[in-house]
């Protein structure tokens, strides 16, 4: 059986999940049951990046010791995947023994590979991005995400040797060796290394919370050697059984803020392990709440659990992926979810399927009996469909083919007014067969379409289906899908 390792990001554990963090694990899952149904072997990763100073400090304003903060968070996060349906195969923690097993010797490779060296560095360090601002990109002296002072520092280092991989990295991605998605990332991408990446501190200075390097005094791992090698360490690296079936990873899903360190940090550490490379990484854009960056500052964090309690689960996770295109930066409108939810979920699918289910029963009892030919324009349709969601997929395209599923659902929605089932019906005209049966050959495609966005509900139209072919469906039953709000 062919294997399919994807996997997200490891969240920073300095907070609790918001809609952008549900994004990337929603887009993730469906990527998951897509491939799953094509028959492959998934392993899915998800987990929580737990070191640093940021979590050391927000668990001394709490009174609580980093371990105890970070269990607080790794639960929420573990409640909020489970309140959106998010099937992963394991939940990495970089705080677990495993994960520090084999950071230790992950950098043990890097170490006697030569590509580990002291060094001092002196500069402007964000405690919010956990990583080295550039004097020029502050706002004011700000940081323009986190809206703090860097703090100046200045401390020794141990450093990877980056620029002896950054010509090979570059033909990798250049070739599509190292396959980048969209074109517009992969052009980010190198843009980046065409003007210049620096060597990177593997190390901190008498940071207390994080794994002890080894080979110098007082130095913790820093975050890119830490928490990039949990893509190594959920599988059991280094001689664990999954790491030997499922590496190397085939997708990598991200937001573009952290595309410089997967797409060239992680690349040229992976070759100094002598580790093959991804095969994919897709990169997500960014997107604001009602226009504005989320902060708690503005209050327009919107919470995952309240909008799956609020929706329902598999409603959130359409809504989460129907705003716009993957590839783009855009903004969402929370005021907007409950408007496209009755649009598109109560009065779109919703009422399509109950509207035919009701004429099925009504009509000839849920028994259609042998199918006397399909309406050809609606098959046709059905094979336009078809082609562009397999395309849509092969390229992540997944607001694409989610609008191209419901514009034929709204076709199937014409498609029953100009026939008029009712009238057939009425006239007793032998056409009602092929037209209701024309409705259930496009819906059966859309349950198949739709199932791996909104697994439960499609689970309760296959068993509406079941018992309708049965004749167990009685005049009056519900299917009650998305009941408008």
């Amino acid at each position: 059986m062919e294997k399919f390792y994807l996997t997200t990001p490891i969240y920073y554990a300095s907070g609790k999940p918001h809609i952008g963090h549900s994004f990337t694990s929603v887009f993730a899952d469906v990527v998951a049951r897509w491939q799953k149904s094509k028959g492959k072997d998934i392993f899915f990763s998800a987990g929580l990046d737990e070191h640093g100073s940021k979590i050391e400090e927000k668990a001394k304003k709490e009174n609580k010791d980093p371990q105890k903060f970070t269990d607080e968070i790794a639960q929420s996060y573990l409640s909020a995947w489970k309140s959106l349906g998010i099937e992963y195969s394991d939940f990495i923690r970089t705080t677990s023994l495993k994960h520090e097993k084999g950071v230790l010797e992950f950098i043990k490779k890097l170490w006697d590979a030569g590509d580990i060296y002291e060094g001092e560095y002196e500069g402007l360090y964000c405690v919010g991005c956990e990583n080295f601002v550039l004097e020029r990109n502050l706002v004011d002296g700000l940081c323009p995400d986190h809206l703090i002072a860097p703090q100046k520092i200045k401390e020794k280092n141990y450093f990877f040797n980056l620029k002896k991989y950054l010509p090979e990295i570059k033909k990798k991605i250049e070739k599509g060796e190292l396959k980048i998605i969209p074109d517009s990332r992969k052009n980010e991408t190198l843009a980046m290394m065409e003007s210049g990446v620096s060597d990177f501190s593997v190390t901190r200075e008498n940071l207390q919370w994080g794994i002890s390097f080894p080979y110098g005094k007082n130095q913790t791992i820093y975050v890119w050697a830490d928490a990039l090698m949990n893509y190594a360490t959920v599988l059991d690296y280094p001689n664990g059984e999954n790491f030997k079936k499922y590496w190397p990873p085939d997708l990598h899903i991200i937001g573009a803020e952290i595309n410089k360190f997967h797409s060239i940090y992680w690349p040229a550490m992976l070759m100094s392990a002598d580790l093959l490379l991804p095969k994919e990484i897709f990169i997500h854009g960014l997107f604001t709440v009602n226009g504005q960056k989320m902060s708690k500052t503005t209050g327009n964090i919107i919470d995952p659990i309240e909008l799956a309690e609020k929706f329902g689960a598999d409603a959130a996770r359409y809504l989460l992926l129907s705003q716009f295109p993957a590839s783009e930066h855009g903004d969402v409108k929370a005021e907007e979810f409950a408007r496209k939810y009755n649009s598109d979920l109560a009065n779109g699918i919703g009422n399509l399927l109950e509207r035919s289910f009701t004429m099925m029963i009504d009509y000839r009892g849920g028994i259609l009996g042998d199918k006397n030919g399909l309406e050809e324009k609606i098959k046709s349709s059905v094979e336009k469909t078809e082609k562009n969601y397999e395309n849509n997929f092969d390229n992540y395209k997944l607001y694409e083919a989610l609008a191209d599923v419901f514009a034929f659902i709204k076709k199937l929605d014409v498609y029953i007014n100009e026939e008029q089932p009712w009238a057939l019906n009425k006239n007793k005209d032998n056409k009602l067969d092929m037209v209701l049966s024309t409705l259930l050959f496009g819906i059966e495609k859309i349950i198949v379409w739709l199932e791996p966005f909104m697994p439960n509900k499609i689970g309760e139209v296959k068993n509406h289906i079941l018992k309708l072919q049965s004749g167990k469906l009685k005049k009056g039953d519900k299917l009650g899908l998305f009941p408008r709000i």
